[in-house]
C-alpha cells in the first residue's frame, strides 16, 4: 500500500472514542479489514497492510458523552497553532500532550466543532489514504457559522480554498488537489445539533459493506446513494458512532502498473 506524505494543515490522523473498545475493534476488523492491536490500556492502534491507519480510544464511564470520530491535522509547531485558534475565537479542551504519534490537542472551531492536532514525532509524516480501509476524505459540515469556519482555517493552516458557485461547499487544496471540505449545512440539522468533522472511510463494495454493518450490530442512516465522489452509505457503528462509507477503487498492484510499462 502507498503513503502520502501529508503537509501541515492536512488532515493526519483519526482517532475513534468508544464506549466498548474491544466492540469498536471487531467491528471496523470485518468491515474495514482492519489489523488491530492494543498499544496501552484504553487505547488500541488499526493498521492496514501494516501502516498505521487510526486509532480506538475507550471513553471513561464516567463521559456521557456519544462516541464519536475525530479528525487531526498535521501540525509543525502545535503550541503556536493551540495559540492561534484561541486568537481565531476558537478553544482549547485538551492542551498538547505526548502520545505515541508526537503531540496531541483537543480543540473547537469557530462552528463549535471538535478536531485534533498533531505534531508529528519524527521527521516523516507519511499516512495511507484513498483506498479501501483508509480515510478517503474529511468534512466539516458547518450547522452554523459557515463563513466564519471556513475563515477560521484559512486562517490557521493558511489553506487555499475554492467555494462552488452555490456558496454552500468549500474545498480545501493542496497543489490544485481537493483534500477535506466545509459544507453549510445552516438550517438542514435540529437547532440541538452541533457542526462536526465526519470521515469518510474508504470500502470497495457499499453494497456489501453495508450488509455488515447490520449483521455486526450496526444501523445505516442512509442506504447506498450515487454521489459525485462515488457511491456513499451514512451508517452507524455497533456503539453508536457515525461515519460515512464511500466506494472507492482498490489500488492497481504494482506488478500490473510494471506490466503495462513494459507493453508502452
Amino acid at each position: 500500500m502507498p503513503a502520502f506524505q501529508a503537509e501541515p494543515g492536512m488532515p493526519y490522523w483519526i482517532d475513534l472514542t468508544s464506549s466498548d473498545v474491544r466492540k469498536s475493534s471487531h467491528f471496523y476488523s470485518q468491515v474495514l479489514g482492519w489489523e488491530i492491536e492494543e498499544i496501552s490500556e484504553g487505547y488500541r492502534m488499526a493498521r492496514l497492510q501494516g501502516l498505521p491507519v487510526a486509532g480506538l480510544v475507550q471513553r471513561p464511564e464516567a463521559e456521557n458523552q456519544p462516541d464519536t470520530w475525530v479528525t487531526y491535522f498535521q501540525s509543525d509547531n502545535i503550541d503556536h497553532d493551540c495559540e492561534r485558534v484561541v486568537e481565531l475565537g476558537g478553544r482549547v479542551l485538551v492542551a498538547p500532550v505526548e502520545v505515541r504519534l508526537g503531540q496531541l490537542a483537543v480543540l473547537v472551531d469557530t462552528a463549535g466543532s471538535v478536531f485534533g492536532l498533531i505534531q508529528p514525532a519524527g521527521e516523516d509524516s507519511f499516512i495511507a489514504a484513498g483506498e479501501p480501509g483508509t480515510p478517503v476524505w474529511h468534512e466539516l459540515t458547518a450547522t452554523v457559522s459557515y463563513a466564519e469556519a471556513v475563515e477560521f482555517y484559512e486562517q490557521l493552516f493558511g489553506w487555499v480554498t475554492a467555494t462552488t458557485d452555490a456558496q454552500d461547499y468549500t474545498t480545501a487544496l493542496v497543489d490544485g488537489a481537493a483534500f477535506a471540505g466545509i459544507f453549510d449545512a445552516t438550517g438542514k440539522f435540529p437547532p440541538h445539533v452541533p457542526s462536526f468533522w465526519q470521515t469518510f472511510l474508504g470500502v470497495s463494495d457499499v453494497t456489501a459493506a453495508v450488509a455488515q454493518v447490520r449483521e455486526l450490530g450496526g444501523d445505516v442512516i442512509r442506504e447506498p446513494f450515487d454521489s459525485g465522489f462515488g457511491t456513499m452509505s451514512i451508517i452507524v457503528d455497533s456503539t453508536g458512532a457515525t461515519v460515512t462509507l464511500c466506494e472507492v477503487a482498490p489500488p492497481v498492484p504494482e506488478e500490473e502498473l510494471s506490466e503495462s510499462d513494459s507493453i508502452l
